[in-house]
């Protein structure tokens, strides 16, 4: 505990977040400025280092396929996207692009390319990819229309720049309900982890993350009344995410409406405050049946002279991604579970969350963060649900308008409902034994620390 506070007094004291910023996404990421080039180099690298505080497992009394991971760290507790140590430097991110109007438009066709070749969940199928790839049309008054793969219009976190995110990592209801992992069935002859709560499919994650992304087509626009602005956005994709092609006949439909306020200023450093709300609906295919997806929110933003403040709830039906169980690097072996991906089919499943945030940028070049954020996952059930809360101190240090440098502290916390096994018999006692185990794990969860630069070419 004093270690902790004294790293997060440190991470206080240099302040070194990302820049706050709030702006119309729809404008700024999906159309180019009057006079805008047709060809233009940009992008952005984000090299970092992550040390996790947390300590191997110990104290597991049963059953044996689960006590042989005694000894091993945990997954939360290691470097993502490898997930093979508490500590690694890697090139995070790496985005080269190239975007500008196409010649003898008269500026009413634009094009946005961006690709990925760092270390992160877009590259987990290929070392080199295209995480953006649009052209938008802008001829009808009210209905501007991008084709291609982009940004869905979801949250506030999913909607903008990562490379002028106000952290280094995203909110844990953010990237578990929007961040989407696709799976498909997984059987094995090893031993696995008995589920006594309610049913979960055994699965195996394929492809990249959807890195909040998609393929489709998208109707927005922004109408300015004054200092008063308005903005929609309403986009039908496969659901397949950074995949050209579809996996079944079905289409997702997002939409999000916001309102914003604005005191001044332009681009991402634009000062005002905003409301939106926001919706997600579409069915995946799971071992030749449908599922419902279903995700929605609303949220808030405020930014004025160097002051932030922000907050979003969403929630998810159906398609609720688990993660490993149990959660460790598979130890091999004939007796020791063999760690399998979980999901929550069915829209009887349920989870949602929340994060609030603040930000002070006290000094021309140091800006002080604050976050809260909570997930509650599978809600429906109180033998599955899981509660993740993490409080994370920040900063950042400006030391040009393209180079930055970012440090935060996370202090993260899980937990699982774990009621007494006296007088239990049967499932009961299983159940609550399962639970005990959940929370020994549970209890390894460290806290983090991340350091990043990132300088932004263009």
């Amino acid at each position: 505990m004093k270690q902790t506070i004294r790293v997060a007094l440190a991470a206080t004291m240099l302040g070194c977040a990302q820049l706050a910023s709030a702006t119309n996404w729809f404008e700024l990421q999906n159309n180019e400025a009057p006079g805008a080039p047709a060809f233009k180099l940009w992008g952005f690298i984000q090299p970092q280092f992550v040390h996790n505080e947390g300590d191997a497992v110990s104290g597991i009394s049963a059953p044996p396929g689960l006590k042989a991971y005694n000894g091993q760290t945990a997954l939360f507790n290691q470097v993502a996207p490898d997930q093979n140590s508490r500590d690694q430097f890697q090139i995070f991110r790496a985005r080269p692009g190239i975007r500008g109007v196409i010649p003898g438009t008269d500026g009413q066709i634009n094009y946005f390319l961006l690709g990925e070749i760092g270390n992160n969940g877009l590259t987990r199928k290929d070392p080199a990819v295209l995480s953006d790839a649009t052209v938008t049309f802008n001829y009808i008054p009210g209905a501007r229309i991008r084709i291609g793969q982009g940004r869905l219009p979801l949250g506030e976190e999913a909607m903008q720049g990562v490379q002028l995110l106000d952290y280094i990592n995203y909110s844990n209801v953010t990237d578990n309900l929007l961040n989407e992992r696709f799976v498909t069935p997984y059987s094995t002859t090893r031993p696995t982890s008995p589920i006594l709560g309610v049913p979960l499919a055994s699965s195996q994650v394929v492809g990249a993350v959807s890195g909040y992304r998609d393929v489709g087509v998208e109707v927005y626009d922004w109408f300015n009344r004054g200092k008063w602005e308005y903005a929609y956005g309403v986009m039908l994709s496969n659901g397949n995410g950074s995949e050209f092609s579809d996996n079944n006949s079905s289409k997702d439909l997002t939409a999000r409406l916001q309102a914003a306020y604005i005191f001044g200023g332009k681009g991402p450093l634009r000062e005002d405050v905003m409301a939106y709300i926001w919706h997600q609906g579409g069915k995946r295919t799971f071992s030749g049946v449908d599922y419902n997806r279903e995700r929605e929110g609303v949220g808030f933003k405020y930014l004025r002279n160097g002051l932030r403040f922000s907050g979003e709830y969403m929630s998810g039906k159906g398609m609720i991604f688990i993660g490993p169980n149990p959660p460790f690097n598979d130890i091999g072996g004939t007796t020791a579970f063999e760690p399998v991906n979980l999901i929550a089919l069915a829209d009887s499943n349920k989870a949602d969350g929340y994060y609030l945030d603040t930000g002070w940028r006290f000094a021309k070049k140091w800006e002080a963060d604050l976050r809260y954020d909570r997930l509650n996952r599978l809600t429906n059930s109180a033998f599955d649900e899981r509660k993740f809360t993490t409080w994370t101190l920040g900063g950042q240090y400006f030391y040009s308008p393209k180079l930055r440098f970012n440090l935060n502290y996370e202090i993260r916390k899980l937990e699982a409902p774990a009621p007494g096994t006296k007088g239990l018999t049967g499932t009961a006692a299983q159940q609550a034994t399962q639970l005990t185990d959940a929370n020994i794990i549970g209890n390894s969860m460290g806290n983090r620390i991340s350091v990043q630069m990132t300088y932004v070419f263009n």
